[in-house]
């Protein structure tokens, strides 16, 4: 059976069993939900841990710089950092540290792989504890996830994984208004991927107040930023001064999977127009914080389309969705009057994101298995 379908029936699994338990009070509803998400975590921190070096596109590459580390001195880490950070050559000088942190414990690499899960899967389950409300929310997450966000960061970019736990823990002291505990967490991951630094924006832009006025501004400037994003690219890769940045900006690649993560965008972003006084009404002001978020996330997609690599761009803002599209869903539950067939809607929409998962499943290993590495 394939890994991401039977992580998907074990969410459906865990959902209906923590659903049937007693919830008479909100404190049991919100301790079941909490259970639920440490379940499902768990599960996702396997499949990620678990899995061979040959799955994923930067799996090997990522366990040969983890060797290469061992055979590095303490006093090369620190002239990488001076090389970095002073002369300004190399890049990502907090990642050879982490390793090299990590080696003095663990040599391994499995355990390295587990310790990233963990860190990312952790940052992720407090991302949804703390913006759900209920465990079909959560499964719905989960489901999107899957669907969107697993070849990525759970089993292939470490280092950004890495950065955008960073900022899933600073989403959090953006809701508070609290600068200087964001802006040290949004540094500390650009010491492991410098991209992390296109959230740092985020903090002002969440605060705007006139939500439905920004999402007809962004769906108004779409096609020039479309039309535009090849330029677009390159600005962004000159500010970062990152050489593959660069490559990807001037190169053409195949788009497919950008072309479909772009309509799912749209329909997002002019879903949650449609939707905007239903949605407002009913759920917290911090909604409209995903919302801004998601829209932002629409606003680079298009960079995705010059190279589907640089999806690492938007989905710092792209994973906004996993809170947005429960949150469509039960707006058009209520818009309907379908309190009676709610389950069915969130039926539907679990099956068509399992739809998405076949289509585009990504092949899985598990460490004991036999698979063939591919160097890139």
């Amino acid at each position: 059976m394939e890994i991401q379908l039977l992580v998907l029936m074990l969410a459906l699994l865990g959902a209906w069993y923590y659903s049937l338990l007693p919830a008479a009070t909100p404190i049991r509803e919100n301790r079941n939900r909490k259970n639920y998400i440490i379940f499902i975590c768990i599960i996702l921190i396997l499949q990620s841990a678990l899995r061979h070096v040959a799955v994923g596109a930067d799996t090997y590459a990522y366990y040969l710089k983890f060797e290469e580390i061992k055979l590095t001195s303490w006093q090369e880490i620190w002239e990488n950092f001076r090389s970095v950070y002073v002369l300004g050559e190399g890049k990502d000088a907090g990642y050879p540290l982490i390793q090299k942190v990590f080696q003095i414990i663990f040599p391994d690499y499995r355990f390295f792989l587990f310790a990233v899960a963990s860190f990312f899967f952790w940052t992720l389950g407090r991302f949804l504890w703390f913006n759900t409300s209920h465990i079909r929310n959560c499964l719905i997450a989960i489901c999107l996830y899957q669907a969107l966000f697993y070849g990525f960061f759970s089993i292939t970019g470490i280092r950004q994984t890495i950065a955008t736990s960073f900022t899933l823990l600073g989403y959090e002291y953006i809701k508070k208004r609290r600068f200087t505990p964001f802006l040290l967490l949004i540094l500390g991951g650009a010491l492991i991927h410098k991209s992390v630094l296109i959230f740092l924006p985020f903090y002002f832009i969440a605060q705007i107040k006139h939500v439905k006025v920004f999402l007809l501004g962004i769906i108004v400037i779409l096609p020039i930023v479309f039309i535009s994003a090849r330029r677009f690219a390159v600005i962004l890769a000159q500010l970062s001064t990152s050489e593959n940045y660069m490559n990807y900006a001037i190169s053409d690649y195949e788009t497919a999977g950008a072309k479909m993560f772009l309509v799912f965008m749209i329909i997002i972003v002019c879903s949650t127009l449609v939707l905007y006084r239903d949605i407002s009404s009913f759920e917290s002001e911090k909604i409209k914080l995903v919302i801004n978020a998601c829209a932002l996330s629409l606003i680079f997609t298009p960079l995705t389309w010059v190279d589907p690599s640089l999806m690492r761009v938007a989905q710092y803002y792209s994973i906004f969705t996993l809170l947005l599209l429960p949150v469509i869903i039960e707006s058009v539950v209520r818009q309907h009057n379908l309190r009676n067939l709610r389950n069915l809607v969130f039926a539907v929409v679990i099956l068509l994101l399992g739809m998405i998962i076949i289509k585009h499943n990504a092949a899985y290993g598990f460490l004991w298995e036999n698979m063939q590495i591919i160097e890139y």
